[in-house]
């Protein structure tokens, strides 16, 4: 089975195989893959793991085989999970409407001094 793992930093891809094969209809089993949002997994995070000792057989500018995910040490690590940004208010809560205040009355008090000079 041949896979292929996408190089983020010069582009193109990796190929990897390994000796199993499979049949045509077979399915493969389902990867485990743990959502980083509600939207789902990010491409580069998605695909299927490349097996252990599975060899380096190549490179090209497309994916051939089974799409491996992206190599996590050619990527800067997210610190936090991707969704809502957690600390700020929620838009029609009454800390959204505080900090709408303050905001307004920044604006007004910038222009105000501008005004002034």
């Amino acid at each position: 089975m041949i896979y292929s793992r996408w190089r983020p930093d010069t582009g193109g891809y990796d190929y990897f195989q390994d000796e199993l094969t499979h049949n045509l209809n077979d399915d493969l089993p389902e990867p485990q893959l743990h959502a980083a949002s509600q939207i789902g997994v990010p491409s580069i995070e998605a695909g299927r793991a490349i097996p252990r000792g599975a060899e380096w057989v190549g490179e090209g500018p497309t994916a051939v085989g089974l799409v491996a995910p992206v190599d996590s040490r050619s990527l800067v690590r997210r610190t936090r999970a991707l969704g809502p940004l957690s600390g700020l208010p929620s838009p029609g809560g009454p800390g959204f409407w505080i900090a709408a205040a303050i905001g307004t009355a920044a604006v007004g008090f910038i222009m105000w001094k501008r005004k002034r000079t």
